[in-house]
């Protein structure tokens, strides 16, 4: 059990890779042996390391885990702070990056907090169309290294037209996502029981989140479920009364992925498991870490309190069920919501009655390398940043699309029985060249029920 405390700088570079091969529950342990001089390794194919002007003879003991074809991450273990920061070189090409992708590494710069200790501890990304380099001024504690698509496609739909267990993401600099949780549509009366099978609220959902101070503490209260009762002045107020719609379809719109789906079949009776799981776990007093649930979750021993990252709680309520979303998740030593969302599809299809106006915002979500700063979120002057935009076509006859700034707005009032395919087309520009993906969502168009 890994005992240290750990946050995954969600504003530092980012930078998904995919590394060819399947996937190894299993690290594999190894070590590099420095000598006087500069000294260059291959960690694996596409990852090379330096480390120059080394003064004595060392020992760089770590981990390599292929997480998924997507994925690989780094371990380092704990070693001499002579050790000089060394620069790593990711070929694109070894890596598998194509056409409308990107090149990705998440450093975690600090075993016992999200913030590096010494404050000499510095990293710099710089990269081209052949490599991505970033170096360090002291060795980090790990590195997730990814490939992410330049784009990716939203649909926001009302709470109504979800189902319980659907998943919501949010996008923070540098694609994680930065934010996982689960829509639920029930309260938790409803919850503890297996009647009223497909009912739906339009508002609760689930999620593990440090609400007291946006993250600043490493170990707050907890996991949640919204609406809620939680009458405290400590909390900011932007969660005092937070619903689906306020959190995710207005304040968080533009990093709002859309609600997505498991991919596989689920009853309703597991889906309903889900919710039960979320309300039992907050109601144990369920405590929020990126650190100790490094791996998405650590069971506290002699209490029911344990520790979720906010992909951790996802995942164990999908397993609940006997529906892991990711596969030997327990095994990985760092699990991240990217290989979560990468796992789901966007909802599919929705039922709405005849003569009942449906409408949601759409939107691309397309990534641009930016200025950010330094700042205490962020430890390089640039990284990814996925940008909403109204990059969205509308390909089919059923329904209007209205651009706005950066998104679209789809309405239609279905007047007829029927199923009726509507597809979108995302597109934007992504390394001087047209990037896109096609979405279609199939609408059961029924009787109005009274």
């Amino acid at each position: 059990m890994r005992r240290s405390i750990l946050f995954s700088v969600t504003l530092c570079i980012l930078l998904f890779a995919g590394c060819a091969g399947p996937f190894s529950a299993a690290p594999q342990r190894k070590a590099l042996s420095l000598i006087p001089g500069d000294n260059s390794f291959e960690l694996a194919r596409g990852i090379t390391a330096y480390f120059n002007d080394v003064q004595k003879e060392q020992v760089v003991s770590y981990e390599l885990q292929t997480i998924s074809e997507r994925t690989t991450l780094i371990f380092f273990y704990e070693s001499d702070l002579e050790v000089p920061g060394p620069l790593f070189e990711l070929s694109h090409s070894d890596f598998g990056v194509g056409e409308g992708q990107l090149l990705m590494v998440q450093p975690i710069l600090s075993n016992t907090s999200f913030l590096p200790v010494e404050t000499e501890f510095q990293s710099q990304c710089s990269r081209d169309s052949l490599s991505t380099l970033v170096r360090f001024t002291r060795l980090p504690y790990c590195l997730l290294i990814s490939r992410a698509d330049a784009l990716y496609t939203a649909q926001h739909l009302p709470g109504k037209f979800l189902l319980e267990g659907d998943l919501l993401y949010h996008i923070g600099p540098n694609w994680i996502p930065s934010h996982s949780a689960l829509y639920l549509g029930v309260d938790q009366e409803t919850a503890m029981t297996d009647g009223n099978l497909g009912l739906n609220d339009g508002v609760t959902f689930g999620e593990s989140y440090p609400f007291l101070t946006h993250g600043y503490n490493l170990v707050e209260e907890g996991v949640f479920v919204f609406p809620n009762t939680v009458q405290n002045d400590t909390y900011v107020s932007l969660f005092k009364y937070d619903t689906y719609e306020s959190r995710w379809l207005k304040y968080w719109s533009t990093n709002f992925s859309g609600a997505r789906r498991y991919p596989g079949e689920i009853t309703p009776q597991e889906r309903r498991q889900i919710s039960r799981f979320m309300f039992e776990t907050a109601g144990n007093g369920a405590l929020w870490s990126v650190g100790f649930a490094w791996s998405g979750y650590w069971d506290l021993p002699f209490t029911e309190r344990d520790l979720y990252s906010c992909v951790g709680i996802v995942e164990k309520a999908y397993e609940s069920a006997g529906k892991n979303i990711v596969p030997f998740w327990e095994d990985m030593f760092y699990l991240n919501s990217f290989e979560q969302f990468s796992r789901t599809i966007p909802v599919p299809e929705i039922t709405a009655g005849i003569g009942e106006t449906i409408e949601f915002r759409v939107n691309s979500l397309l990534a641009e390398w930016q200025y950010v700063g330094y700042d205490k979120w962020s430890f390089s002057d640039h990284a990814w940043i996925w940008k909403s935009t109204n990059g969205v076509e509308l390909e089919t006859t059923s329904g209007t699309l209205t651009k706005k700034v950066d998104h679209c707005v789809f309405s239609w009032t279905p007047e007829m029985k029927g199923d009726y395919p509507v597809t979108f087309r995302f597109f934007g520009e992504f390394g001087n060249r047209t990037v896109e993906k096609t979405h279609t969502l199939t609408i059961h168009v029924v009787e109005k029920t009274s």
